[in-house]
Parts: structure tokens; C-alpha cells; sequence
């Protein structure tokens, strides 16, 4: 068959697996920038998901009749891109089968999905409130399937499901009102279908506190088997699990060293976690968190620029908010949500859980210094510039078709991680550090290169069951030095999420390989070659960086 037959055929096979999978993941479309179906939330009783799954295996048996080394060489990897989504969602339905193990899918998604019709503005305000009265109207379907299909669930799934469900009352009884009431033709359509959803998930956090907590005795780990093929499908990654350990834990042993011999230079004869008391004192009050962050993120940003680390977004556009209610249970500091792709408007938002004003004097002091000057500026330029906002953003102007759905943490986390020691090496210093021993900030730096090498062990640990929940929390507090609560939230993540917290340390390392490999670049050259591919694993942007030298 001619190669230009071969590419239209692969590209038909593409589109229409991506077109089905916006009808059965409307919320997925919504992120995408895709708003044809904003006013669904899906279908998800059993027999929508085996005609879903059968329609996925079709895509998959129509792939395999095209051999890859026909294409043209810049569809070659989309091919293996597209392979490695459709084995990975197979997976999803038929072997790891979330939707009867995870009750904070149920939970968190159709509420993530409401949110996205009003934190966006990618439409007139009436427009997407007609569209979210639908997607209210339908959380009680989405509820009657969860408690239809979930069968055992782990109990860290139920635990962070409620947690998350008790951050949404605020969202239902104050943020959607609000917004209902800027449009008065559609609000009382609106309100008349928050109290339906509120209902439904009021009855839902009943169901899993009487009946499901009881019955939460499934085991969270996947097991090695189910990891691996996730680095090999997902990650691109010819690691095996006892490969990820042992590189885990020589980064940890060797940043545990670095720190030491840092503390030493700034305090001889303290101990690194003495220093970083220290350097946590120094932080905004309460009040003025949201500004601090602010500053910093405009001081990064001209750094950026001036430096000419890397090209920003074309119409940069990063909006700074109080991470929503419902996601505070996982995000304990902070977090970025990017743009979709195909979204006109490509504004991205910088998301910070502020301090809990309802917890103890004691716990919101702790809160508060969680954003010491230090750490705010690593947050800022890990999530924002040069970090995930560069990338993610500058990532959606990529022409592929295929690599606009795809999105490997290995390449965005990576990359966010390599950030922060870059903007070490190149001498950055935090807005906010300017009375400060600006030495805190290295320290930072490292003690957050050591929570990430912890990462990498943990969630092996945690998923081929070499480590229980409460070691895990244990290496975090005595090891990382984080506060119990934040690293309870940690662990409850990093057990629903297999392989993505290692993707930090280990897609850093594989950013530097690739600036050892084209050392001949300067910063700039090499950073905007490699952020060109889109985020895809590393195996394919260094055979895409090769082939186009």
C-alpha cells in the first residue's frame, strides 16, 4: 500500500479512537479544549463500559494491521505513541478495572468536571452554565453506577474518596450558586440541579461511611507485573521495578550527603533539618500568601526571560487561584492545570492550598511554613516558569494529532524537577529570600531532591508490597523531614497513582542524558528543541531530536 495511503489510514484509525473516547470520557474532552459533550458526564454502568472496551480493542486490532515501519518516519512514533494509549486503557477496563476498585474516581471526577465549566472561561458564561446544569443533572447516574460496580475497594481509595467528597460541600453551596447568579436566565435551572448533585453526593459520602468503609478490604498495590508493563507502555522505559529501587536509593544516599556537607558550610555542626527550621521561619503571614506567590512568579518569569533559559508560551497567559476545595485533600501545597490542547485561549492555572483556617493554631503555623520564601519560590518554578507552565503550554502548539491527547508525566514532571536544579545552577535567588541566607535556597533545593528520591522507593514499595502505607509515611517524616499530615496526603496520592511519583527523579535524569547527549547546544537551543516534541517519554524525544539534528 502507498505510504500516503498507509498515513491517511493510520490518522483515520487515530481520530476516531480519540472521537470515541471523548463520548465515553466527556470530561477528558473538556480538559482536551473538546466541548461537544461539556454537558455530559459519561456513562458508566457495566454495560456501557464492556461496549467501551469492546470498542477500544477494534481500535487496537485496526492499529496492528498497519506495520509501523511503513509509515513515514514522523508518524512512527505516533504509532507507538497511539499503541501505548490503547493497551494502556484496555488495561484500565479489563485487567486493573479502576472503575470497580476506585470509589474517588466517582468522587473526584464528575466534580472536576463541573469545575472546568466555570474556572475556564473558553465560552460566553451563560453558554457554560446551560452546559454545566446538564452535567448536575447527570451526577446522580454517575453515583448509582459507583454503587453498582464498586466491589472491595482499597481503603486508602474510600478514605481519600470521602475526604474529597467533604471538599466539595463548599463548592455546591457557594461557588456554584455565585456563579449562577451572574446569568439570571439560567439560574434557577442552575440551582434547581446543584441540589440534585449535592444530594447525590451527599447520599454517596453516606454509602461509603456505613456501607463501603466496612467492606474496603481490596489491596491498593498493582504488583510488579502491572508496574513494569506501566513503565514499558506508559514511560517508554526498559527499567525493571528492582532497577528503579536501586536508582532510587543511590540518588537518596547521595543527596542525603549533599545536604549534609551544605548544612555544614552554612551552620557548622548543625544537622540540614535544624537549618531548614530555620530557613521555614522565614515565610508571608497568612494573609499575604497569595501575594507572595504572586511576586515570585513575575520575578521568575523575567528571570527566564532575561536569562534566555527558554521561549515562553506564545500569549503567555499563567492565572494564580486558591486550590478548589474539593482537591485540597491531594494537593497539600500546590499544584498547575494546565490549558488543553485544542483550547483557544491558553491560560494556565497556578493552583495554592491556602492555610486551613479551621485547623488548630499549631497545625496552620505548620500549614504556613510549608510556604517559607524557599520553598514558594521552588513550587513557583517547578509548576510555573520555567516548569510545567512553559512546558505544557508550549507542548499544546505541537502539530502531532496523536501527541495532543498524549501526556507522559515522565516528560512533565521530569521536566518540572530538572527546573529546579537549573535554576540553581544558573543563580537564581527567591524574591522573597532577599533578607534571607540565600544558601536556604540550595538547601530547599536538595531536601526536595531527597523527597523525590523517596518517591521513587515508595512507590515501588508501596506497589510490589514491599512497603506498607505506614512506612512509607514514616520515611517521609523522618527521612524528608514533611509534616505527618502533608505526607499522609502524600502517601494516600502516590498509592492511587502507580509509577507517576517516580517519574520526577527519573525523567530529570533522562533530561540530563539528553543535554550530555547535545552538549553542543546552549541552554536555550537545547531546551526548546526538546520542549518541541510534545509531552511524550523521553525515548521518543530523543529518537525525534536525533532524526532532526
Amino acid at each position: 500500500m502507498p505510504t500516503n495511503n498507509l498515513s491517511s489510514r493510520f490518522e483515520r484509525i487515530a481520530r476516531d479512537y480519540f472521537d470515541a473516547s471523548y463520548e465515553a470520557m466527556p470530561v477528558t474532552a473538556t480538559m482536551l479544549g473538546i466541548h461537544r459533550f461539556d454537558d455530559r458526564l459519561g456513562d458508566f454502568n457495566q454495560p456501557a463500559l464492556q461496549e467501551n472496551l469492546r470498542r477500544i480493542t477494534d481500535f487496537q486490532e485496526q492499529l496492528a494491521g498497519i506495520e509501523a515501519a511503513s509509515l513515514p518516519a514522523s508518524l512512527q512514533l505516533d504509532y507507538e505513541l497511539l499503541s501505548n494509549d490503547i493497551h494502556l486503557n484496555i488495561v484500565w477496563h479489563s485487567v486493573q478495572q479502576e472503575w470497580k476498585r476506585n470509589p474517588n474516581f466517582y468522587a473526584e471526577w464528575p466534580v472536576f468536571g463541573l469545575f472546568l465549566l466555570v474556572a475556564n472561561d473558553f465560552a460566553p458564561l451563560e453558554q457554560r452554565l446551560r452546559a454545566l446544569a446538564g452535567r448536575l443533572r447527570e451526577v446522580p447516574a454517575v453515583i448509582a453506577s459507583a454503587m453498582a460496580n464498586l466491589e472491595a475497594p482499597p481503603a486508602v481509595f474510600t478514605q481519600v474518596a470521602l475526604e474529597t467528597l467533604a471538599g466539595t460541600e463548599d463548592f455546591f453551596a457557594q461557588l456554584i450558586p455565585q456563579v449562577a447568579a451572574q446569568v439570571p436566565s439560567v439560574e434557577a435551572e442552575v440551582l434547581t440541579a446543584n441540589e440534585i448533585a449535592r444530594r447525590a453526593c451527599a447520599d454517596y459520602a453516606e454509602y461509603l461511611r456505613k456501607e463501603l468503609a466496612p467492606a474496603s478490604t481490596g489491596e491498593f498495590a498493582i504488583g510488579r507485573n502491572l508496574f513494569e508493563d506501566r513503565l514499558r507502555r506508559e514511560h517508554m522505559l526498559d527499567l525493571s521495578c528492582d532497577d528503579l529501587l536501586k536508582l532510587g536509593a543511590d540518588a537518596y544516599q547521595s543527596t542525603e550527603a549533599q545536604l549534609s556537607q551544605l548544612a555544614e558550610e552554612i551552620r557548622p555542626g548543625k544537622r540540614w533539618p535544624e537549618i531548614m527550621e530555620a530557613a521555614r521561619d522565614l515565610c508571608p503571614s497568612t494573609d499575604d500568601l497569595m501575594n507572595a506567590y504572586q511576586v515570585e512568579l513575575d520575578a521568575l518569569r523575567r528571570f527566564v526571560v532575561s536569562r534566555e533559559l527558554a521561549t515562553l508560551p506564545t500569549n503567555d497567559d499563567l492565572r494564580l487561584m486558591e486550590t478548589p476545595g474539593f482537591a485540597r485533600p491531594t494537593t497539600p501545597y500546590a499544584a498547575y492545570l494546565s490549558p488543553g490542547p485544542f483550547e483557544v485561549k491558553q491560560q494556565g492555572q497556578f493552583w495554592v492550598t491556602p492555610v486551613d483556617r479551621q485547623a488548630s493554631e499549631q497545625e496552620q503555623e505548620s500549614q504556613l511554613h510549608e510556604h517559607s520564601f524557599a520553598a514558594m519560590a521552588a513550587t513557583a518554578l517547578h509548576e510555573a516558569y520555567p516548569g510545567h507552565h512553559l512546558q505544557l503550554v508550549r507542548s499544546n502548539e505541537v502539530s502531532s494529532y496523536v501527541r495532543k491527547h498524549i501526556s507522559s508525566t515522565l516528560f512533565a514532571e521530569g521536566w518540572a524537577l530538572y527546573c529546579e536544579q537549573l535554576m540553581g545552577e544558573v543563580g537564581y535567588q527567591p524574591a522573597g529570600l532577599a533578607d534571607g541566607d540565600p544558601r536556604y535556597f540550595r538547601l530547599l533545593l536538595l531536601k526536595d531532591q531527597l523527597w523525590r528520591a523517596a518517591r521513587v522507593l515508595i512507590d515501588v514499595g508501596l506497589h510490589t508490597s514491599q512497603m506498607t502505607m505506614d512506612e512509607a509515611v514514616n520515611l517521609l517524616v523522618d527521612g524528608v523531614k514533611l509534616n505527618r499530615a502533608s505526607a499522609e496526603s502524600e502517601v494516600y496520592r502516590y498509592a492511587m497513582s502507580p509509577t507517576q511519583p517516580m517519574s520526577y527523579l527519573v525523567g530529570k535524569l533522562q533530561i540530563q542524558a539528553l543535554r550530555r547527549e547535545f552538549s553542543g547546544l546552549s541552554l536555550r537551543e537545547f531546551h526548546d528543541r526538546l520542549l518541541s516534541s510534545g509531552t511524550i517519554p523521553f525515548k521518543a524525544v530523543d529518537q525525534e531530536m536525533a532524526r532532526l539534528a
